[in-house]
């Protein structure tokens, strides 16, 4: 999505943000020093969902994952590092930061299996529109069109499957020292 994309918010919470960032634009345009950061997914060491399926497949036991999904996840480290750099120059303009390229928690479950060498059978793919999740829960794509940061401050997301590489690798260095 572009930084001038019209939004189109379809839950209470897309609509909140969406005014928020209405408001703040009127007096950024006024000229108040303000950046906007707009985020996906937003990941850290230690994410519980990652690290219960980890738990569950070495255990042999199934995990249910969405299919319908989508993430395009972020380090937390590198949002910081957006965040201070942002803050640092009193940047001001709206700002994107998510991974490249989208993958639907099917797609990260069957990979974490993967290198776990866990059965790929363990997985229940489910529908997160048939359990009902909000709506809103589930578009098509969520990456966000990052160049601005990128080119300003060479800084970008990973590609996902380094992301959850990075999880997996804190995980079982967590473990290690338990």
């Amino acid at each position: 999505m572009a930084t001038n994309a019209p939004t189109c918010p379809v839950s209470e919470y897309g609509r909140q943000k969406a005014c928020t960032e209405a408001l703040l634009y009127e007096h950024m345009v006024r000229g108040a020093p303000i950046a906007i950061l707009r985020l996906a997914k937003v990941v850290a060491p230690g994410m519980e969902l990652i690290r219960s399926w980890r738990k569950a497949l070495l255990a042999a036991e199934p995990i249910r994952t969405f299919h319908d999904m989508q993430m395009a996840p972020t380090p937390i480290g590198i949002v910081v590092e957006v965040i201070s750099n942002l803050m640092a120059e009193s940047a001001r303009g709206i700002f994107q930061l998510s991974g490249p390229f989208d993958v639907c928690y099917l797609q990260v479950g069957l990979y974490v299996a993967q290198q776990l060498g866990a059965n790929r059978s363990l997985l229940e793919p489910v529908s997160a529109r048939l359990l009902g999740l909000p709506l809103g829960s589930t578009p098509k794509h969520t990456t966000l069109d990052s160049e601005a940061l990128r080119s300003r401050y060479s800084l970008a997301a990973p590609d996902p499957w380094a992301v959850v590489d990075s999880i997996m690798e804190s995980e079982a260095r967590s473990l290690r020292m338990s």
